[in-house]
């Protein structure tokens, strides 16, 4: 039988495809929290503070042992492959591959595509890797450990999805990154690689009048947020799309 989990959106599990009745959020929390480290112990202490944060119930370990318990029950049909949430001293730890957790198999597939030595194999690999995401990582979990590591993940898919764009902007696919980095520009006006795709996308477009007003927006957030100027591979950027704009011959734009 083969077992996968996901938590990169709502926390689910399947069973040769067949959905597992996981509880409720406060009992799929438990599961969530150790298939983040799959493989290892996690103390009886460490998964108390995920799941309930500085403020656990009076009786917190009991309410713990019987969610491991019904999850341990939810998950009996994937013993037959060693998936399962074994008692070790001190903790708990989920056994089981690390390819058949979401999580896991989207950072392993983004490692590979920073390795591949082609760009259609990178591509490929970020694409398997993006398709993963359902959603916010985690569902609803809001104790201090699911929203920390969510913002984590959240910045892994982000840097992800730009080293995406980075390989379609190599390959003249301009106007269909346009519409995400517009997008990605209005949210993180602080970002400098994002200005750059951006201002690559519009300039080989043919709105270099448009790369500009980014570049220059750019400089004056950064400026009036953080008092930094631009750093130099956006003013090295800038500057064949101001050539291009005043209709001189701009030196090559890289």
């Amino acid at each position: 039988m083969r077992t996968q989990f996901a938590v990169l959106g709502e926390i689910e599990a399947r069973v040769d495809g067949r959905p597992v009745g996981l509880g409720h959020p406060r009992q799929r929390s438990v599961l969530a929290a150790l298939l983040v480290d799959a493989g290892r112990t996690v103390s009886v202490d460490r998964l108390g503070d995920r799941v309930w944060g500085e403020r656990p119930p009076q009786r917190w370990r009991p309410t713990l042992y019987s969610y491991v318990s019904r999850l341990r029950q939810a998950l009996e049909p994937a013993d037959g492959d060693g998936v399962r949430i074994r008692r070790e001293a001190g903790g708990y730890r989920l056994a089981g591959e690390a390819s058949e957790i979401d999580l896991h198999l989207f950072r392993e597939l983004v490692a590979k595509a920073r390795r591949s030595p082609d760009d259609d194999g990178a591509a490929d690999l970020l694409d398997q890797a993006l398709r993963l995401w359902r959603g916010p990582a985690f569902g609803a979990l809001d104790t201090p450990w699911f929203t920390a590591l969510r913002e984590t993940l959240h910045h892994e898919r982000f840097t992800a999805e730009l080293d995406r764009n980075d390989i379609a902007l190599r390959h003249g696919h301009h106007a269909h990154v346009l519409p995400g980095l517009t997008a990605h520009a209005t949210a993180h006006p602080l970002d400098e690689r994002v200005a750059g795709q951006l201002m690559l996308a519009l300039h080989h477009s043919g709105r270099p009048a448009d790369a500009l007003r980014q570049y220059r927006r750019t400089r004056r957030a950064l400026a009036e947020e953080l008092g930094i100027d631009p750093g130099p591979p956006l003013r090295e950027l800038q500057r064949p799309v101001s050539y291009t704009h005043l209709s001189l011959p701009p030196p090559p734009l890289v």
